[in-house]
């Protein structure tokens, strides 16, 4: 009897792992976006000849999606997300003492991503500049960038095409 429910929590876990895929994670904005949903993709971008490892955000209320590509610095010491979206390219920056937004390095604008542009909200940009002083994982990053990034672009309810 304790193999036949041992096997079947196996079996149970195993099936739930199958079925999540690719998702890294999910959680709610706390807007107007509703829930979100960050999956690994295949594309990835490239970067001073470096393919930097590609994430996909998608919204409940929204059929636009964000790719954030992750860029690791080789010693582990800092990380830039690079946040790819229609109206606005940024980075959000993650070192042992703080995570928040930055314009783009000068490497990303030549490697062909543009920099910002008019569609960035310059107040959320400030408000955004540190995030959290703490060092969270790149899963708790990521859903960071989930839930700020949408702010920075100016008038995000119409440019994000909320359903």
């Amino acid at each position: 009897m304790k193999k036949l429910v041992f096997l079947t929590m196996m079996i149970f876990a195993a099936g739930t792992v199958i079925m999540a895929g690719n998702v890294v994670k999910k959680g709610n904005t706390q807007t107007e976006l509703g829930k979100y949903t960050i999956s690994k993709t295949a594309d990835f971008v490239e970067v001073d000849g470096k393919a930097l490892p590609t994430y996909v955000i998608s919204y409940e209320n929204s059929d636009i999606q964000v790719k954030v590509a992750v860029d690791k610095d080789s010693k582990g010491k800092f990380k830039n997300f690079v946040v790819l979206g229609d109206d606005l390219n940024v980075m959000y920056h993650c070192e042992n003492i703080y995570f928040g937004a930055k314009k783009l390095d000068k490497k990303y604008v030549n490697s062909g991503i543009e920099g910002t542009s008019s569609s960035l909200n310059v107040t959320e940009y400030y408000n955004q500049k540190v995030i959290t002083r703490s060092n969270p994982t790149d899963r708790d990053c990521m859903g960071l960038i989930a839930c700020y990034y949408p702010k920075l672009v100016n008038d995000y309810k119409t440019a994000f095409a909320l359903k």
